[in-house]
């Protein structure tokens, strides 16, 4: 990375924790519920927290990060299993302990297919048979992983950009379709149908419509590296993002679910526009956060994938009963105290240590290809910067 892509921007962090947040609440609150005693009713009103929100946030930010961290290497075949391996050694650390927990207890429906679907995080490859989630969250990781798939093969040096540009028109098609000038014909080309019957079919997490926030954080990120725009205009992109945002989520329950297709374009290029204003303001040095938001930060993955298997493991080793008012917000605040805690100490003790030992062997790796990779040497000799 250089220039500002090597930057941490802590309003992101930031906003990446309150996404966090917002899917720990979304689900901590209707397992603290049950234990409501009647005629107390649900905690908060039965009020539904916008957890999808949340995920579509993570999406964008994706795509925005990864083009901004990673332009430079578009065209360059020696930076992909590069890529590829740093996001592997993101992902994974914690989700296999995260999984432990859950596998614990339901060992029992451990089948081999399911148990490759499980721990590989395949993106929809195995087919409909394998669709079970042990951590209900982390379907959204394996869209994630589609695209990191996706944008892996266009840094392949002359046919990536029009890989990738390929995969950007057959999702937008195959979802938009109504909307897309092209295809107002009566008519749609047949191979155009032959590869959305493909995808649909054999890939369909790689050409699903939540790639489209993907897609919009990845044409904010271009803007963001390329165009150095003043604070003031940095500024009206942040508002404009977050007045559209806000028009647009009532269409969504509120942030309660997904929308349309058609509705997820407009929710995804708001999103993204409020992302990268923002980033383009702490980078004007407008917006200053301390070191404790980029802390956050850190902390989000492993309180996104870790709540769910910590919600069940207080279910049963703390089998509670009924509670009446005071006692069960009392109960929902304990319960999250016990995730954000445990979820610090597992970024501290486990998940930022493994993170530090993976980066040393992955510079280790690349600066001596050919002792420790012998294989695969000539592929890293082939560009030495990266």
């Amino acid at each position: 990375m250089t220039g500002t892509a090597a930057q941490k921007f802590n309003t992101l962090e930031l906003g990446r924790f309150v996404a966090a947040m917002l899917v720990v609440f979304c689900h901590a609150a209707p397992e603290t519920s049950i234990h409501a005693a009647a005629p107390d009713g649900p905690i908060f009103g039965g009020i539904v927290f916008p957890g999808p929100l949340g995920v579509q946030f993570f999406f964008v930010l994706s795509g925005f990060v990864m083009v901004c961290a990673h332009h430079a290497d578009f065209g360059h075949s020696a930076a992909i299993p590069k890529f590829w391996w740093r996001r592997v050694c993101r992902i994974y650390p914690a989700y296999w302990l995260a999984l432990l927990i859950l596998v614990y207890y339901l060992h029992g429906g451990m089948t081999p297919g399911i148990t490759l679907h499980l721990v590989s995080l395949e993106p929809g490859l195995m087919g409909p048979h394998f669709n079970q989630e042990y951590i209900p969250a982390v379907w959204s990781m394996r869209y994630e992983l589609a695209f990191y798939i996706i944008l892996g093969l266009g840094m392949l040096p002359y046919i990536g950009k029009p890989l990738l540009g390929a995969w950007m028109f057959l999702t937008y098609w195959r979802w938009c379709w109504r909307w897309f000038p092209f295809t107002v014909m009566p008519v749609h080309p047949g191979w155009l149908l032959a590869a959305n019957g493909f995808f649909a079919l054999h890939a369909p997490d790689f050409v699903d419509f939540y790639q489209l926030y993907f897609m919009a954080g990845l044409a904010v990120g271009l803007l963001f590296i390329r165009r150095k725009l003043t604070a003031r205009l940095w500024g009206v992109l942040a508002v404009a993002g977050a007045v559209v945002l806000v028009l647009l989520l009532p269409g969504e329950g509120w942030g309660i679910t997904y929308g349309t297709p058609l509705h997820s374009v407009f929710m995804a290029l708001a999103l993204a526009s409020l992302i990268g204003g923002l980033a383009g303001l702490e980078r004007c040095s407008v917006l200053r956060l301390g070191g404790w938001a980029a802390w956050l930060g850190a902390m989000s993955y492993p309180l996104y994938v870790f709540h769910m298997p910590l919600l069940l493991l207080a279910a049963h080793v703390l089998p509670l009963g009924l509670f009446h008012g005071g006692l069960l917000y009392l109960h929902f605040s304990l319960t999250i105290g016990y995730i954000l805690l445990v979820s610090a100490l597992v970024t501290v003790l486990f998940d930022q240590p493994v993170q530090r030992a993976l980066r040393r062997l992955t510079r280790r790796i690349w600066r001596e290809p050919a002792a420790a990779m012998p294989v695969l040497a000539p592929l890293y000799s082939s560009n030495p910067n990266h």
